[in-house]
């Protein structure tokens, strides 16, 4: 099963490349998955990488709740697809990310990859912290969520 989590600090190239963090390789070697998908985040301003077989599932399910016959459907789909590019791993494990995706998330040097479960994110490290929610804000939204459950988090 992939997961990714965490976040980890990584520097692009003068050619945006990043090395994908090694924790992230592994989970995608074990898992045999060797495409991204990279897609921008259209409200926050980073971009997605998913392994290719989430990628697939995400877009079945979402085909599903469409009539591509019907326009406006078949326009938020094409929206929806626009920004997507594939991506492999070279030999060194690193990504090469298109200089417009990195202009658009703020990259020059300094990304960070934060893992979101199945699939994993490149910020710029600044743009991410200011995403936050304060600690407080944070713990009543987990209890607001969470607070019936019987798990310990």
């Amino acid at each position: 099963m992939l997961k990714f989590l965490g976040n980890i600090e990584a520097k692009a190239d003068s050619k945006g490349r990043l090395f994908v963090p090694a924790l992230y390789r592994k989970s995608l070697e074990k898992s045999g998955e060797a495409s991204l998908i990279l897609r921008a985040d259209p409200i926050n301003k980073c971009v997605k990488l998913y392994p290719e077989s989430i990628w697939a599932k995400m877009d079945e399910e979402f085909t599903a709740h469409l009539n591509l016959w019907d326009q406006k459907d078949l326009a938020l789909y094409r929206q929806f697809t626009a920004s997507v590019e594939p991506i492999d791993l070279d030999s060194n494990g690193r990504v090469l990310i298109s200089k417009r995706h990195l202009d658009m998330i703020g990259v020059e040097t300094d990304a960070l990859f934060v893992g979101v479960g199945n699939y994993f994110e490149i910020w710029n490290k600044q743009t991410f912290e200011g995403s936050l929610s304060a600690m407080d804000d944070f713990a009543a939204a987990m209890q607001s969520k969470m607070g019936n459950s019987k798990q310990v988090l």
